[in-house]
């Protein structure tokens, strides 16, 4: 199921990719927090992360939302993924770090944000695509430090029909406890992350 919901979270993203822009490409350089949860029909997955771009402080966010109807007839996509303000991520260092994002305020000419759905039940596949729920992404990471991880050099290519998506991360992280709410959902997890990027990059390119 995991990688079914995979597969159909990036056929979704090139959609959107397609009707906003063709490369994305982040500099992560600082401090960041992730956390990712699934369940039977449903995953989702989100990273923030200071970044660099042109010697200026950047955030990045990709978050990604998806969910199947019980009967497996239909299932649909929230999308966040691309620069957000810097004052949406606060934290002086990893032990508490913060998202507060209210997405209706973020230009789609940069950041892919969309709600998706697709019909199963047709021959050709209906998507439609269309604004974001209301609601804000409101997040609190504290650092709890029963594990720490290095990563030297992570590369990887993956391949999802019209998306290539291309990360080279070099990272020091530590697990973390995350509470808060996406869109109205309450979020509670003892496996976060929170850490530090050294340089790390992400590239969405739609061929």
């Amino acid at each position: 199921m995991k990688k079914l919901i995979g597969i159909a979270a990036l056929s979704f993203l090139s959609i959107a990719l397609t009707a906003q822009t063709q490369h994305l490409k982040f500099t992560n350089d600082g401090a960041f927090a992730s956390v990712s949860g699934s369940d039977s029909l449903s995953n989702f997955s989100v990273q923030v992360s200071r970044g660099s771009a042109q010697g200026s402080t950047t955030t990045n966010l990709v978050l990604v939302s998806v969910a199947f109807s019980a009967d497996m007839t239909s299932a649909t996509i929230l999308e966040v993924v691309g620069p957000i303000p810097n004052s949406s991520f606060t934290g002086d260092n990893t032990k508490n770090l913060t998202l507060n994002l209210d997405p209706s305020t973020l230009d789609p000419s940069v950041t892919v944000i969309q709600d998706c759905s697709i019909d199963f039940t047709q021959v050709d596949p209906i998507f439609v695509c269309g604004a974001l729920p209301p609601g804000t992404v409101s997040l609190s990471f504290h650092e709890n430090d029963l594990q720490r991880d290095q990563v030297l050099a992570d590369e990887r290519f993956s391949t999802f029909g019209p998306i290539t998506i291309h990360s080279h991360q070099r990272s020091d992280s530590g697990s973390a406890t995350v509470q808060g709410t996406i869109f109205g959902t309450s979020i509670s997890s003892a496996n976060a992350s929170v850490g530090v990027n050294h340089m790390s990059t992400i590239d969405y390119i739609r061929n």
